[in-house]
């Protein structure tokens, strides 16, 4: 196991930091390709020539960032991690939570963010795309009908258009703001006027992007998101006044 890390050789630094920068450096070379097993932290102690507790270490600190996971069992082990969106939705649900992220602010950066996203899924939506965005309306429509909100497939409609746009980067920063923003929602009382409006809007992207029309739908998407805006601030203020 040790070829790997031939010819490396250890830094004037923390040995944990040390043995994380040769370990993340194997699978960027892909010495480990997502999904194989790390060797175990014996293996790793002796390969470089430190102590347990320093490879446990440096194997928890990747596991922190995401690079790699635990598996508990006869079969367990570290794992180098797939790529995926759950690290970023993760990180901005704790700078939601913790770090004292407003509504108000997500709302500004998606108000700079989707309007170029939905101009660039008008010109690259495929036939499915519009499928699943037509469904999406269908669905949220029913739910309308019997007079109740379907927030998660409101929320979800603003996937479908990152998605539309065929970049995986863009999809997987529109999954981590999309959890983040329902979880927002969630504590947000809107109306189902409100909702009814959203649909509204959403109809007219479908439109938009079903014709290809790009500077109509980041228009509309810009409109969209003042309409957000000044439903958040009504919220607000209705709380500020029950308070």
């Amino acid at each position: 196991m040790q070829e790997p890390f031939q010819n490396m050789v250890l830094r004037q630094e923390r040995l944990s930091d040390q043995v994380k920068h040769h370990l993340k450096q194997a699978i960027l070379d892909g010495k480990f390709k997502p999904g194989s097993k790390l060797p175990p932290e014996d293996q790793i102690a002796g390969i470089f020539s430190v102590s347990k507790v320093t490879a446990r270490e440096a194997l928890r600190e990747m596991e922190t960032e995401g690079l790699i996971e635990k598996r508990r069992g006869s079969h367990g082990g570290s794992f180098v991690a797939q790529p995926g969106s759950e690290k970023m939705e993760q990180a901005i649900n704790n700078f939601y939570r913790f770090g004292g992220l407003t509504p108000e602010e997500l709302v500004e950066f998606r108000q700079i963010l989707e309007p170029a996203l939905v101009a660039l899924a008008a010109e690259r939506r495929t036939e499915e795309d519009l499928k699943a965005i037509k469904a999406n309306i269908e669905e949220v429509e029913e739910a309308i009908r019997q007079g109740r909100q379907n927030q998660p497939k409101a929320i979800e409609f603003h996937r479908l258009i990152a998605n539309a746009c065929h970049n995986r980067l863009i999809s997987a920063v529109m999954d981590a703001l999309a959890q983040v923003f329902l979880e927002i929602l969630s504590r947000i009382p809107m109306t189902l006027e409100d909702a009814r409006g959203d649909q509204e809007y959403n109809k007219k992207f479908y439109e938009y992007l079903f014709h290809g029309q790009k500077e109509e739908a980041r228009e509309l998407m810009e409109a969209h998101f003042r309409t957000l805006a000044e439903i958040i601030d009504r919220c607000n203020k209705e709380r500020d006044c029950k308070a």
